[in-house]
Protein backbone atom coordinates (compact mmCIF):
# COMPACT_ATOMS: atom_id res chain seq x y z
CA UNK A 1 0.00 0.00 0.00
CA UNK A 2 2.68 2.49 0.86
CA UNK A 3 4.67 1.52 -2.53
CA UNK A 4 1.42 2.31 -4.18
CA UNK A 5 0.91 5.63 -2.58
CA UNK A 6 4.25 6.73 -3.33
CA UNK A 7 4.11 5.94 -6.98
CA UNK A 8 0.75 7.70 -6.82
CA UNK A 9 2.12 10.73 -5.05
CA UNK A 10 5.14 10.83 -7.40
CA UNK A 11 2.41 10.70 -10.51
CA UNK A 12 0.88 13.75 -9.34
CA UNK A 13 3.83 15.73 -8.52
CA UNK A 14 4.97 14.78 -12.61
CA UNK A 15 1.99 16.04 -13.87
CA UNK A 16 2.02 18.99 -11.89
CA UNK A 17 5.50 20.08 -12.40
CA UNK A 18 4.89 19.30 -16.26
CA UNK A 19 1.83 21.49 -16.17
CA UNK A 20 3.56 24.23 -14.01
CA UNK A 21 7.15 24.15 -16.32
CA UNK A 22 4.06 24.84 -19.23
CA UNK A 23 1.74 27.36 -17.92
CA UNK A 24 0.97 28.70 -20.67
CA UNK A 25 -2.98 27.85 -20.81
CA UNK A 26 -4.04 29.64 -17.79
CA UNK A 27 -7.93 28.79 -15.97
CA UNK A 28 -7.95 31.94 -14.35
CA UNK A 29 -11.57 34.64 -14.01
CA UNK A 30 -8.89 37.41 -14.84
CA UNK A 31 -8.47 37.82 -18.46
CA UNK A 32 -5.79 40.44 -19.08
CA UNK A 33 -3.39 41.19 -21.84
CA UNK A 34 -0.42 42.49 -19.90
CA UNK A 35 1.60 43.89 -22.61
CA UNK A 36 0.84 40.74 -24.60
CA UNK A 37 -1.22 39.24 -27.36
CA UNK A 38 -4.06 37.40 -26.28
CA UNK A 39 -5.59 34.12 -27.27
CA UNK A 40 -9.10 32.70 -26.04
CA UNK A 41 -9.37 29.16 -26.19
CA UNK A 42 -13.55 28.26 -25.93
CA UNK A 43 -13.36 24.68 -25.26
CA UNK A 44 -15.52 21.75 -23.05
CA UNK A 45 -14.61 18.69 -21.28
CA UNK A 46 -15.48 16.13 -24.08
CA UNK A 47 -13.92 18.39 -26.99
CA UNK A 48 -11.27 15.98 -28.64
CA UNK A 49 -9.68 18.49 -30.94
CA UNK A 50 -9.58 20.71 -27.37
CA UNK A 51 -7.26 18.30 -26.29
CA UNK A 52 -5.55 17.68 -29.68
CA UNK A 53 -5.13 21.50 -29.40
CA UNK A 54 -3.76 21.51 -26.58
CA UNK A 55 -0.90 18.47 -26.47
CA UNK A 56 -0.07 20.89 -29.72
CA UNK A 57 0.97 23.44 -27.51
CA UNK A 58 2.97 21.42 -25.52
CA UNK A 59 4.78 19.15 -27.87
CA UNK A 60 5.38 21.69 -30.97
CA UNK A 61 8.31 23.42 -30.19
CA UNK A 62 7.97 26.68 -32.53
CA UNK A 63 4.32 26.67 -31.28
CA UNK A 64 5.07 26.16 -27.91
CA UNK A 65 7.63 29.01 -28.03
CA UNK A 66 5.24 31.57 -30.12
CA UNK A 67 2.76 30.90 -27.62
CA UNK A 68 5.12 31.68 -24.38
CA UNK A 69 6.74 34.69 -25.20
CA UNK A 70 3.60 36.64 -26.83
CA UNK A 71 0.65 35.67 -25.66
CA UNK A 72 -1.51 35.16 -22.68
CA UNK A 73 -3.76 32.35 -23.22
CA UNK A 74 -7.14 31.48 -21.55
CA UNK A 75 -9.66 28.23 -21.57
CA UNK A 76 -13.51 29.09 -21.71
CA UNK A 77 -14.75 26.27 -20.94
CA UNK A 78 -18.43 26.78 -22.02
CA UNK A 79 -20.00 23.69 -20.75
CA UNK A 80 -19.19 25.59 -17.03
CA UNK A 81 -20.66 28.88 -16.05
CA UNK A 82 -18.13 31.49 -14.78
CA UNK A 83 -17.90 35.24 -13.94
CA UNK A 84 -15.02 36.63 -15.67
CA UNK A 85 -13.10 40.27 -15.17
CA UNK A 86 -12.08 40.54 -19.04
CA UNK A 87 -9.41 43.39 -20.19
CA UNK A 88 -6.17 45.73 -19.32
CA UNK A 89 -8.46 49.37 -18.25
CA UNK A 90 -9.33 49.68 -14.36
CA UNK A 91 -11.99 49.01 -14.02
CA UNK A 92 -12.07 45.43 -16.20
CA UNK A 93 -15.31 44.67 -18.28
CA UNK A 94 -17.51 42.52 -16.24
CA UNK A 95 -18.54 39.06 -18.42
CA UNK A 96 -19.57 35.70 -17.88
CA UNK A 97 -19.19 32.43 -19.57
CA UNK A 98 -22.99 33.09 -21.24
CA UNK A 99 -22.05 36.59 -22.23
CA UNK A 100 -18.71 35.10 -23.95
CA UNK A 101 -20.57 32.38 -26.17
CA UNK A 102 -22.56 34.59 -27.16
CA UNK A 103 -20.89 37.55 -27.83
CA UNK A 104 -18.66 35.05 -30.02
CA UNK A 105 -20.76 33.58 -31.76
CA UNK A 106 -19.39 30.09 -30.33
CA UNK A 107 -21.23 27.14 -31.82
CA UNK A 108 -18.14 24.57 -32.28
CA UNK A 109 -14.91 23.75 -30.07
CA UNK A 110 -12.58 24.36 -30.43
CA UNK A 111 -13.22 28.04 -31.02
CA UNK A 112 -9.97 30.00 -30.91
CA UNK A 113 -10.04 33.65 -30.69
CA UNK A 114 -7.09 36.12 -30.89
CA UNK A 115 -6.63 39.87 -29.61
CA UNK A 116 -3.66 41.90 -30.32
CA UNK A 117 -1.91 43.66 -27.20
CA UNK A 118 -4.95 46.50 -26.97
CA UNK A 119 -7.72 43.62 -27.46
CA UNK A 120 -8.75 44.47 -30.65
CA UNK A 121 -9.87 40.96 -31.94
CA UNK A 122 -8.19 40.08 -35.00
CA UNK A 123 -9.00 36.20 -35.57
CA UNK A 124 -11.28 33.92 -34.82
CA UNK A 125 -10.94 30.34 -35.76
CA UNK A 126 -14.09 27.88 -35.78
CA UNK A 127 -12.42 24.13 -35.12
CA UNK A 128 -9.34 22.99 -35.05
CA UNK A 129 -6.00 24.02 -36.49
CA UNK A 130 -3.00 22.40 -36.51
CA UNK A 131 0.34 23.25 -35.38
CA UNK A 132 1.57 24.50 -38.99
CA UNK A 133 -1.42 26.39 -39.40
CA UNK A 134 -1.59 28.07 -36.00
CA UNK A 135 2.44 29.02 -36.26
CA UNK A 136 0.56 30.61 -40.04
CA UNK A 137 -1.99 32.54 -38.30
CA UNK A 138 -0.15 33.71 -34.81
CA UNK A 139 2.68 35.30 -36.99
CA UNK A 140 0.49 37.12 -38.63
CA UNK A 141 -0.20 38.78 -35.57
CA UNK A 142 3.53 38.91 -33.93
CA UNK A 143 5.12 40.20 -36.95
CA UNK A 144 2.54 42.93 -37.10
CA UNK A 145 1.34 42.01 -40.86
CA UNK A 146 -2.32 42.35 -39.33
CA UNK A 147 -1.98 45.73 -39.41
CA UNK A 148 -1.19 46.03 -43.23
CA UNK A 149 -2.43 43.59 -44.94
CA UNK A 150 -5.71 41.31 -44.70
CA UNK A 151 -5.93 38.08 -43.77
CA UNK A 152 -6.95 36.18 -46.63
CA UNK A 153 -4.30 37.77 -48.48
CA UNK A 154 -1.73 36.85 -46.24
CA UNK A 155 -3.19 33.24 -46.21
CA UNK A 156 -2.67 33.13 -49.89
CA UNK A 157 0.39 34.03 -49.81
CA UNK A 158 1.19 31.59 -47.07
CA UNK A 159 -0.01 28.72 -49.58
CA UNK A 160 -2.80 28.00 -46.71
CA UNK A 161 -5.95 29.66 -49.44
Amino acid sequence: MKKILIALFTMVLTITNIYAENGLLKHTTKLVANGKNVLLLFETKTCPYCKIFKKDIEQNKVLHKILKENFNLYSIPIDEYHEYLMGDKNPPKETNTVSLKMGFSVKVTPQIVIFDKNWNKIIQLPGYAGPKQMIIFLNYIVKGIYKKEGLKKYLQEAGMI
